[in-house]
């Protein structure tokens, strides 16, 4: 979707980067390293054309129904959106370098390096959960414009859905195999890194779930009309729906929406680091954490 590549975009240049932190962190430069090269083929033949792939087979859907047919499309828009996705890949690259060459010294103890990609993926999937109702709409501009409801699973049976699954065949792979290798052989190579990078990452993200929850909340009451008829908690309990807010019309499902994108999103994300075995210590030999 238009409106969540640019961070998706971003994201993937940074994670690459934090990834691969071992052997950045002794790199002057950025252009010519394996992970930015990589970064690169991945935006420029994986990434981008996914994006305008969906955008027309599918405008609507794409730009969360922003748009509708390819004729009120102006050549400029695929233009742009092609452009960024792969912009703000690198941007997303270049971010995490400065870090990394930032806290050389104090790698691999330091993790500030990884709150740009979690962070930019929180924005991801708020978004993307905010909008629920829009990302898993299964059918097209004209049954939206036209007011046409769903239920939630009939998305799950959509020709959108398999169209993204058949990507993720490509895309997931492409981005999970180098992350592995790069944490593995490169980064996360003495006793102790994966846990600090665990605990990192965690706290950055329940930073990024606190932040977009208090937002949102704050938004709803700040915009809920109380009834002068009500008592004061009589109108808590309406503000909360009558506690039907796991009710797909209730003002706060956007809310689980983002929480379900943020636990799934980021699981997914995670991966790699959940996979690699922990590196242990040698006995007799000091850890990072005795010296």
């Amino acid at each position: 979707m238009i409106e969540v590549d640019v961070f998706w975009s971003f994201s993937f240049g940074a994670l690459f980067a934090a990834c691969s932190a071992g052997s950045l962190k002794n790199q002057e430069t950025f252009w010519n390293t394996p992970s930015f090269v990589y970064t690169l083929l991945f935006l420029s033949l994986i990434f981008a054309p996914s994006g305008l792939y969906l955008l027309w087979d599918n405008p609507g859907w794409e730009s969360m129904f922003v748009l509708g047919d390819k004729n009120e499309i102006h050549a400029i828009l695929p233009t742009i959106f092609a452009f960024t996705n792969v912009l703000l890949g690198i941007i997303g690259y270049y971010v995490t370098y400065k870090r990394i060459r930032k806290y050389r010294s104090q790698q691999p103890s330091n993790t500030a390096i990884h709150a740009p990609w979690v962070h930019a993926y929180t924005i991801f999937c708020a978004i993307l959960g905010l909008g629920y109702n829009r990302f898993m709409y299964p059918s097209d501009y004209v049954a939206w414009r036209a007011g046409e409801t769903f239920p939630l699973t009939a998305f799950f049976t959509s020709r959108i859905l398999y169209t993204l699954l058949a990507m993720g065949v490509v895309l997931l792979p492409a981005a999970y195999i180098p992350c592995y290798i790069w944490l593995k052989y490169e980064t996360l190579v003495t006793p102790g890194d994966k846990g600090r990078l665990f605990k990192a990452v965690l706290s950055y993200i329940i930073q990024g779930v606190v932040a977009v929850t208090a937002c949102f909340s704050a938004y709803t009451i700040r915009n809920y009309e109380s009834d002068p008829n009500l008592s004061l908690s009589e109108n808590a309990w309406k503000l909360f729906d009558n506690g039907n807010i796991l009710d797909r019309n209730s003002v706060w499902s956007p809310l689980l929406g983002f929480w379900v994108a943020e636990t799934a999103v980021m699981f997914l994300v995670s991966l790699p680091v959940l996979v690699i075995p922990s590196i242990k210590a040698r006995p007799g030999k000091k850890t990072l954490k005795s010296q």
